[in-house]
């Protein structure tokens, strides 16, 4: 029995703090956001809460450099006792790697400043009240949300999406705790290249939460437009046919057109969020398509001739049977009108075979001058993109094809 209670004691412990790690992560990415957007007052916030939920010495020497870079803003004293705290703490629990150089030079600096203030023991640190207050959380989608709680650096990057947010349609600062009071209230959270949020979420007396709000990139449009009825494909999936507008997520995209009888094209893209980019094409028709003309007209010219020759040939077999005919009535057939009769027949019988080669051939080139014509269809799987940069920096693409 002592042993199951030592089990399920064990799994609790393990379950908090493992909420308890969780806790501290969001809260320390929101702080990590805030200190980019050079909002070191939230940023150390956002620090303390993740501290409290673990006392992990990356989060104490993270919260050490947003109240250092805030008392640079805002020369308050409790600023500067909190940071000289938060970086003992730190180089109290690491003594080699990390931060360590940074903190005891930063720890230096804010005891120099302490000092001017008469120390530790005269400067007070407002006390920790409940608060009721609601925090934005601008989650970018594709924006990385992984990795290691690790020490802030001192100059911090610079925020490369723009968040703006309101409270009950009042600008509030992204990633900050804002004192509300309970009860329901109304978010907007937007950023260049996102889709705009609205929720309703609620503040309960005495807690001060994150609000997580989650926004999705705004897909680039694209439209193409070329030869009617062109087939569109996108990075190998069809998109309909030409002229077509379509949307696709930010990002690099190859657009393949292609129509029977022309060469098929195909561009390789860079689209960001939100943008709407033309793609103008015209295309070529294909040596098949451009010899289709000449072999049906070959095919014409035959035709005629084979109708030619086939004349030739009926009249020949009539003066044939003129010269059989004279020699049946005179009954009587003399060597000479023989010999014309069978050079008649001659002439004829090589009209004939001529007209039905003829024919053959007119059969034949029209044949194929047809199939050229059905079966010029580029296949879309045969068609390889090799990527190329213009010389104006632009993109485009070799398009190799076998049909």
């Amino acid at each position: 029995m002592m042993r199951t209670v030592m089990m399920v004691l064990v799994l609790c412990t393990a379950t908090a703090r493992a909420e308890d790690t969780k806790a501290a992560e969001r809260y320390f990415r929101a702080g990590e956001k805030a200190y980019k957007a050079q909002n070191f007052a939230a940023a150390a916030q956002n620090f303390e809460e993740a501290y409290r939920a673990a006392a992990i010495p990356e989060i104490a020497f993270s919260a050490a450099q947003a109240y250092r870079r805030q008392f640079r803003v805002d020369p308050r004293p409790e600023y500067v006792k909190r940071s000289v705290e938060l970086y003992t703490e730190y180089l109290d629990k690491v003594k080699t790697g990390g931060r360590v150089g940074d903190a005891a030079d930063s720890l230096g600096e804010m005891k120099r400043e302490l000092d001017k203030l008469g120390g530790m023991s005269m400067v007070k640190l407002a006390p920790v009240v409940a608060r009721t207050a609601l925090g934005i959380n601008a989650l970018l989608e594709n924006e990385s949300q992984g990795g290691a709680m690790r020490e802030i650096a001192d100059l911090p990057d610079a925020a490369t999406v723009k968040v703006i947010a309101t409270i009950d349609g009042k600008p509030v600062p992204a990633y900050e705790m804002i004192d509300l009071e309970p009860g329901p209230h109304a978010i907007h959270v937007e950023a260049e290249g996102y889709l705009p949020v609205d929720r309703t979420d609620r503040a309960f007396k005495g807690a001060a939460v994150f609000v997580d709000v989650k926004l999705l990139p705004k897909p680039a449009q694209i439209t193409v437009q070329t030869d009617p009825g062109a087939r569109i494909r996108v990075d190998g999936r069809p998109v309909g046919m030409a002229p077509a507008t379509f949307e696709v997520p930010a990002g690099r995209h190859v657009v393949a057109i292609s129509r029977d009888g022309r060469e098929p094209i195909a561009r390789e893209i860079i689209v960001t969020r939100g943008q709407k980019l033309t793609v103008r094409e015209s295309l070529v028709k294909t040596v098949r398509r451009r010899s289709v003309p000449w072999a049906f007209a070959a095919s014409g010219g035959l035709l005629i001739l084979t109708g030619v020759v086939g004349v030739y040939a009926t009249v020949q077999d009539a003066r044939a049977a003129d010269k059989f005919d004279a020699i049946t009535q005179r009954g009587d057939a003399q060597d000479d009108d023989r010999r014309a009769y069978d050079e008649q027949l001659e002439r004829r019988d090589d009209a004939i075979t001529g007209t039905w080669i003829l024919g053959g051939l007119t059969v034949g080139v029209a044949a194929i001058a047809t199939a050229l014509y059905v079966f010029d269809s580029p296949s879309d799987d045969r068609v390889r993109v090799t990527p190329m940069m213009s010389a104006g920096g632009g993109g485009g693409a070799q398009v190799i094809g076998r049909f």
